[in-house]
């Protein structure tokens, strides 16, 4: 599932020139981190010093800053795909470095894909159920379901009962922005990162993710357009998992979970325990 990240600016002040993710393959079992979306800069130009943040993403991203001490929201920033902005400014002076230090003590970032402005859930669209035609398959835990699916993140996700080995297969066309597939392993809670995935974004804003897939399960590339219907991954068994299993979830700004509909079961939420198939035409 997608996850945000939230990190001490003290962390993030240093140019980051290590990138993953867009043309650099990741090592197995490597975690996953801000540095496969963002890079971080101080610039001094005209006696100002600005925190330049610069997106590595093809989707929009949705920044914020966070005080510490009151653990509250001071303001957030639209960063459009592959573009970059200033976060803040402030006058250029000799105490620069204690500046820098002075602010990460008081301040917090953190990020999501996506931004309320630019999504517009199509409530009417009808999914495709993403595994082959010609077989049913169970749903193991369905929305609301009390294993994993009761956080805002989560609520509205499906888990298909496919077996490790099978293909998956797109819901609805859209835009690859993440294709994860070095991890290796499978566990508890502590491999909840640490899943291989697929993340497409839909037209109307909102995201899909394919989770749990194999080991090098991932047959689409980021920046690949993807078709409804089509093969984009092989189910596995990988991350936060006691087996094999395909977990399907659309989200919205802030990684809130949507209810969704499938083509052929208009109207019906999908019920844990019953198996389904992709109807014929």
């Amino acid at each position: 599932m997608m996850n945000h990240f939230r990190w001490p600016l003290a962390f993030l002040f240093i140019f980051l020139s290590y990138t993953n993710g867009f043309g650099q393959e990741k090592k197995k079992d490597e975690p996953t981190s801000y540095r496969d979306d963002l890079t971080f800069a101080w610039k001094t130009e005209n006696d100002s010093l600005y925190l330049m943040v610069r997106s590595k993403q093809l989707a929009p991203i949705q920044v914020f800053f966070h005080s510490k001490s009151k653990d509250s929201l001071l303001q957030d920033f639209l960063l459009p795909p592959k573009d970059s902005l200033a976060l803040m400014t402030v006058k250029s002076t000799e105490q620069d470095s204690l500046f820098r230090e002075k602010i990460s003590d008081s301040i917090r970032l953190s990020y999501y894909l996506g931004h309320p402005s630019l999504i517009k859930p199509d409530t009417t669209y009808l999914y495709r159920l993403p595994f082959k035609k010609g077989k049913k398959y169970r749903v193991t835990q369905g929305y609301f379901g009390k294993t994993s699916h009761y956080g805002p993140i989560s609520r509205y996700a499906l888990d298909f009962q496919l077996e490790v080995g099978e293909p998956v297969h797109a819901a609805r066309e859209g835009l690859v922005i993440k294709a994860i597939d070095w991890f290796t392993k499978q566990g508890g809670e502590e491999l909840k990162h640490s899943a291989n995935r697929i993340v497409v974004l839909h037209d109307d804003g909102t995201f899909a993710s394919y989770v749990h897939l194999k080991y090098k399960g991932t047959l689409v590339e980021v920046g690949d357009r993807v078709s409804r219907g089509q093969k984009i991954g092989i189910s596995g068994l990988t991350g936060y998992t006691t087996g094999p299993h395909l977990h399907f979830v659309v989200r919205k700004e802030r990684d809130l979970a949507i209810p969704i509909f499938f083509e052929g079961y208009e109207d019906q939420e999908l019920k844990q325990g019953k198996r389904y198939k992709i109807p014929s035409r």
